[in-house]
């Protein structure tokens, strides 16, 4: 599914006018249409036994309201509406929307100031469901005055907040909520969901999301290059093993990593290697480490130690070369001889490598950034938020607050896949498209669960998978073990290991869920 920034999603009203004559009342009947069915399928109340509130201020946002109001009345639900704007302000679709409602003698309450909100909420016993049309995407920057108000206001008295593309004070681009916002118990998002709309914190403000078909052209779907990673293009990713393969037949994986004291990072990225399918795997480990390393692992698992010069280097490199993938840093350190294996891993193996944790931290010490251009094969770089700003010599703040922007700058200066891990992980590849995965899980931030996602990767490569394609299986597959494990454990109580252990339930979930064919009467939820 395509997500889109604010402007993107104004140029694509646009174009739906200019090109296909799909003019802006038709878009906003549709949505107003759409948010009606959407409300009754999460309160079917509304109306009925709680008076729906329906609040707009301006722009677009607030003609999607007076749409759905005047459906609302129609339909003979109870409705009250409060506009924070005068009506010589609204212009265009939105007024004539106005008027309508004026011509059907719709409650229609100006609101001047704060007080007649805590009137009316301080006289009137509800319940309530208030619709959030004040401002949409069209948000500039922090909310004063009325609107401010109104949203404090709204979130003390109302407890059910139906939040109109985006709730109020949401970033429809960054996440960022700067002063008072709308905290929605339902979105409702139109065309296409927005970035803001998974990035944190606005992401904690829209409850349930779910995005509306409002009649765009269908070529609109496939362009654009951000996309939120889904269940069915993940499953058509998977495919059929050969039954009568033997063990070469699906790969051999090296990893390199551990240290004394710091084992348990190699160790759990392998057994992840193994979960995806992976016929052999080799952990690569300093000589200090090996014996440790050994009681710690399972006896499918193969280790050797790392000589760090002689025969037994010139051995290592050379062996390096046989493998179907790498994966380098977990655990690692970061002593000096590991920038030359870096070094070295980076200059002479040729085939796809995964790079994380201290690999990553090495890079950025080393400036190492140029080997990783002048690799001929496929690299993928899994930093969190901290080993980024490393990486591209931004502070930890602004990759926080420009995800996609620091993504794109790591491609550009690495050539490489790279995945910044968070609660919304994004995806990059080097030709300039971003994948974002959405399963907020507060128990995957916990030690190890980047390992694991390292050793998913590189099984997944290893077995001959697209580096930007299984980078996107196995960070989707990675987060779907990780909601199972939280389901059976809690949140609270799971572990990196846990995630291991339902990295088969994973696998079977997605080759026999499927999504809903979107559109679906014009509807798609999303999680």
């Amino acid at each position: 599914m395509r997500i889109v920034t604010s402007q993107e999603m104004r140029s694509l009203d646009q174009i739906a006018e200019t090109e296909y004559g799909i003019s802006a009342t038709l878009l906003m009947e549709n949505a107003g249409r759409a948010s009606v069915q959407i409300l009754f399928e999460n309160f079917p109340g509304a109306g009925k036994t709680k008076e729906i509130l329906v609040f707009a201020g301006k722009g677009n946002n607030a003609g999607d309201a007076f749409a759905m109001a005047r459906r609302l009345i129609c339909l003979e639900r109870k409705v009250r509406i409060f506009h924070l704007v005068k009506e010589t302000d609204y212009k265009g679709s939105v007024l004539a929307n106005f008027q309508i409602l004026k011509k059907m003698k719709a409650k229609l309450i100006h609101v001047e100031n704060a007080g007649e909100m805590e009137a009316f909420f301080t006289s009137s016993r509800g319940p309530f469901i208030a619709v959030d049309g004040i401002i949409g995407t069209g948000l500039k920057g922090k909310l004063e005055g009325i609107y401010s108000d109104v949203v404090d206001i709204l979130n003390k008295n109302v407890q059910d907040i139906f939040s109109l593309d985006i709730p109020t004070g949401v970033n429809g681009d960054t996440g960022v909520a700067l002063g008072s916002s709308i905290q929605a118990a339902v979105t409702v998002s139109y065309g296409f969901p927005k970035l803001g709309h998974f990035l944190p914190p606005g992401a904690a403000k829209r409850g349930k999301l779910v995005n509306v078909d409002i009649s765009l052209p269908p070529r609109f779907r496939r362009e654009g290059d951000k996309f939120l990673l889904m269940r069915n293009p993940m499953s058509e990713l998977l495919v059929e093993r050969d039954r009568y393969g033997h063990k070469n037949s699906f790969g051999h994986t090296l990893l390199i990593g551990g240290s004394p004291g710091r084992i348990g990072a190699i160790s759990m990225a392998a057994k992840a290697a193994h979960r995806m399918g992976t016929g052999l795997v080799t952990i690569c480990t300093w000589e200090d480490t090996l014996q440790a390393l050994l009681a710690r692992i399972p006896d499918e698992t193969m280790a050797y130690a790392l000589k760090l010069s002689g025969s037994e280097f010139e051995a290592h490199k050379e062996r390096v070369k046989t493998y179907s993938s790498v994966v380098a840093g977990p655990g690692f350190g970061l002593r000096p001889e590991g920038k030359a294996i870096l070094e070295q891993l980076l200059m002479h193996y040729h085939g796809p490598l995964v790079l994380d944790a201290d690999a990553l931290n090495l890079i950025a010490d080393h400036k190492l950034h140029s080997l990783l251009v002048q690799r001929r094969a496929s690299t993928v770089l899994t930093p969190h938020a901290g080993e980024m700003a490393r990486l591209i010599d931004k502070p930890k703040e602004w990759v926080l607050e420009n995800p996609l922007l620091a993504v794109h700058e790591a491609t550009e200066k690495t050539h490489s896949v790279v995945v910044l891990k968070g609660a919304a992980t994004v995806v990059g590849s080097p030709n300039e498209k971003f994948y974002l995965n959405h399963y907020p899980n507060d128990g995957m931030a916990t030690a190890g669960s980047g390992d694991v996602l390292a050793g998913m990767i590189g099984g997944l490569l290893g077995q001959k998978m697209d580096a930007f394609q299984g980078t996107q299986l196995g960070v989707y597959l990675h987060s779907l073990a990780g909601d199972f494990a939280a389901r059976s454990l809690g949140h609270r109580s799971m572990t990196a290991p846990d995630i291991i252990e339902n990295i088969a339930h994973a696998f079977k979930d997605i080759k026999t869920t499927q999504d809903a064919p979107f559109p679906e009467e014009g509807l798609a939820q999303l999680r």
